[in-house]
């Protein structure tokens, strides 16, 4: 992420990618980044680097000085009600093949929008599975019944089975932590059993050589 950040600040510097952001530029590199998928495999083994992927997070009593918009109720419950239709349609379909745990942990894949984390079963409990991870988004109904905020890590380290195990933030120069950002991607760090806290990549901890460059648009 270091070499990413320090390249695109150099860029902008230099006067390349007129009309965009930098923030804009440091994440479509992410993207299509093989370096950065290796570095985060080798911290986190069979994880994934998802960049600038909208996720929610409850938080209570949030500062008004955020200035934060929660999240319609109405959009929740629709995104929760697509998740419960994938799920049944999932276990329908591994119950009726018996393909086990493999089937099982695909399961898992379509929970992590919603932190909820499971384990994969035996062939012998498939039927119990989609119970079980059905129960589970029921409760993320009564969980996300408080304030829900959306939040966008430009770089969210995800597990195998989609659990969230980091967060890490492009900050160029003059750029900061925006009021209460901070605190919602550690709220869902936190809520994901993640130890981790959300860490800010800047030119400082990065050593990037050159001049300061104030984040603005490419002229």
């Amino acid at each position: 992420m270091c070499k990413i950040l320090c390249e695109t600040r150099k860029e902008m510097c230099e006067g390349k990618h007129k009309g965009k952001t930098a923030s804009s530029v440091a994440e479509g590199k992410a993207k299509n980044s093989p370096d950065l998928q290796r570095a985060v495999n080798k911290r986190y083994p069979k994880s994934t680097a998802a960049v600038n992927k909208h996720r929610y997070v409850r938080y209570d009593n949030a500062l008004k000085s955020w200035n934060r918009a929660k999240v319609a109720k109405e959009t929740i419950e629709r995104h929760l009600d697509n998740v419960i239709r994938q799920i049944e349609k999932q276990a329908a379909k591994a119950v009726a093949t018996k393909v086990g745990k493999a089937a099982a942990r695909s399961w898992l894949k379509l929970v992590p929008v919603l932190n909820v984390i499971s384990t994969a079963y035996d062939v012998y409990d498939l039927a119990s599975t989609g119970v079980d991870i059905y129960q589970q988004i029921k409760q993320a109904r009564a969980q996300f019944s408080g304030d829900v905020y959306s939040i966008r890590p430009d770089v969210a380290v995800m597990g195998e089975n989609g659990q969230l195990q980091d967060i890490y933030d492009f900050k160029f120069d003059g750029d900061d932590w925006q009021p209460g950002q901070q605190e919602m991607y550690n709220k869902n760090l936190d809520d994901s059993g993640a130890r981790a806290r959300a860490k800010a990549i800047n030119s400082n901890a990065c050593g990037c050589n050159g001049p300061s460059f104030v984040p603005r648009t490419g002229v």
